[in-house]
């Protein structure tokens, strides 16, 4: 027995050195540039995303179908155009510039958020702040795709995710606390110009390391370089690719239910808890912490013993957070929540990433990235859509309160059943160790431990 722990115990040292000299395979220019925007964006869309609800439902006095139109048509446009745009990349065979362009513009419609009073206003502009940001999305997978070894995507993926935590604690800690705790309970829109041009300017920052670099494409050889084709046959041979396809149409359904409970947790938050500006920044930043804290872990995992359990578990805790939304009576419980469901939730992210790098092409990554996208954001508009709809026709009848905990439920119960669905997708290569050997290691080291 310990002669197979001590042998598994230098299998595993001997993957970590092989896993070591592929991650030093990413220049560090590629990875300034990488990690650059990834906290550039996130501190921008940081600095006004998490407050736009708010200010939608006090400001505007937004009904539940204005929240759902609001989440709806950022999730479609967010995604919908992403095979047109994935296809140019793969055409042109350029990632960079749709992402520059892309990161530069996104947060430019935000500044008429000062002058506007009324919901679809504001749906105006978020859809505008998404359409800007749907130029880059295919792109920033496609490059990721690229410049990835496969075994260690989760690993590099997991550190985009973190570098993105990271900017959006900062961004959220700078307007919902540091302003709360100066200004009082500030009305945001009223202030809203200063964030806002304080993140446009920080996208274009971040975005300066891309002048250093090369397209990744261009250092390949012609007949390893994109497939430019036709949309409709890019659709016909992604459907023909089993393993994307079971993976979309899982995605998709799933989608619908993950969405469902978006419009409703704001109306819980602000309007039911009557959670102030500082107590949404912290909800906000506790995501960010457990992002910090355990997306590396989940990222060792995932390329340790597989993406498809990781992703099973993701999807399968992620239900419990409208579940535990229904029974919570004040905001510090919400804080639990959000930490503990957060922190499990996260150790799956990578899975997600990198398993749909390990079953797109890597000659037509731009498109498989958009297809993707578009045919999940599809369906996270209609749950979104359909859930604010609902709500607003119960709570006619049956109250507020009432309304929102038959949504949760609804959304709980979705998320929970099609979360098994992922258990039925295969792995596309070996990994290196089991969740036993794991466990034989971690008690190895106990035992071993002084």
């Amino acid at each position: 027995m310990n002669e197979r722990l001590i042998s598994n115990s230098n299998d595993t040292k001997k993957e970590k050195d092989e896993m070591s000299v592929e991650y030093e395979t990413i220049g560090k220019k590629e990875k300034l540039a990488l990690y650059s925007r990834s906290i550039a964006i996130s501190v921008s869309q940081g600095l006004v995303g998490p407050f736009v609800s708010m200010i939608a439902i006090r400001n505007m006095n937004a009904s539940g179908s204005d929240l759902g139109w609001l989440q709806s048509i950022a999730n479609l446009l967010l995604t919908f155009l992403n095979p047109i745009f994935g296809r140019m990349s793969d055409i042109l065979r350029k990632r960079i510039p749709f992402i520059v362009i892309s990161t530069v513009s996104w947060g430019i419609p935000y500044i008429f958020l000062y002058w506007v009073k009324s919901p679809i206003s504001i749906i105006i502009i978020v859809a505008l702040v998404n359409l800007f940001g749907s130029l880059g999305v295919s792109s920033w997978g496609a490059l990721q795709n690229e410049l990835f070894p496969p075994k260690v995507r989760a690993k590099l993926s997991s550190k985009v995710f973190w570098y993105n935590a990271f900017g959006s604690m900062i961004a959220t800690f700078f307007t919902g606390i540091v302003l709360t705790l100066v200004f009082g309970d500030i009305d945001y829109q009223k202030y809203i110009l200063i964030p806002v041009v304080l993140g446009i300017a920080l996208s274009a920052i971040g975005i300066l390391p891309f002048i250093g670099i090369e397209e990744p494409l261009n250092r390949i050889k012609k007949e390893d370089q994109p497939v430019s084709r036709k949309l409709k046959e890019s659709f016909s041979l992604s459907y023909q690719n089993k393993p994307f396809r079971k993976f979309v149409f899982f995605s998709m359904i799933y989608s619908f239910f993950w969405s469902f409970a978006w419009p409703l947790f704001p109306i819980k938050q602000v309007t039911i808890l009557e959670a102030s500006a500082l107590e949404i920044a912290i909800l906000n930043i506790l995501f960010s912490v457990t992002t910090l804290l355990f997306i590396n872990v989940g990222a060792k995992i995932s390329d340790s013993v597989g993406r498809t359990k990781m992703i099973f578990f993701s999807r399968i805790m992620m239900a419990t957070f409208p579940l535990l939304y229904i029974f919570a009576s004040s905001v510090w419980q919400l804080y639990i929540i959000h930490f503990v469901v957060a922190s499990l939730v996260t150790l799956g992210m990578p899975s997600v990433q990198a398993y749909l790098l390990d079953i797109a092409p890597e000659r037509e990554g731009g498109i498989y990235f958009g297809i993707y996208n578009m045919i999940t954001g599809l369906f996270l508009f209609f749950g979104s859509l359909f859930s604010g709809y609902l709500v607003d026709m119960l709570r006619k009848n049956s109250g507020l309160e009432i309304a929102i905990t038959i949504g949760l439920g609804i959304s709980f119960l979705g998320r929970f059943l099609t979360s098994f669905l992922f258990l039925f997708m295969k792995e596309q290569k070996t990994f290196p160790s089991s969740f036993g050997q794991i466990v034989q290691q971690l008690k190895l080291r106990r035992i071993r431990a002084p």
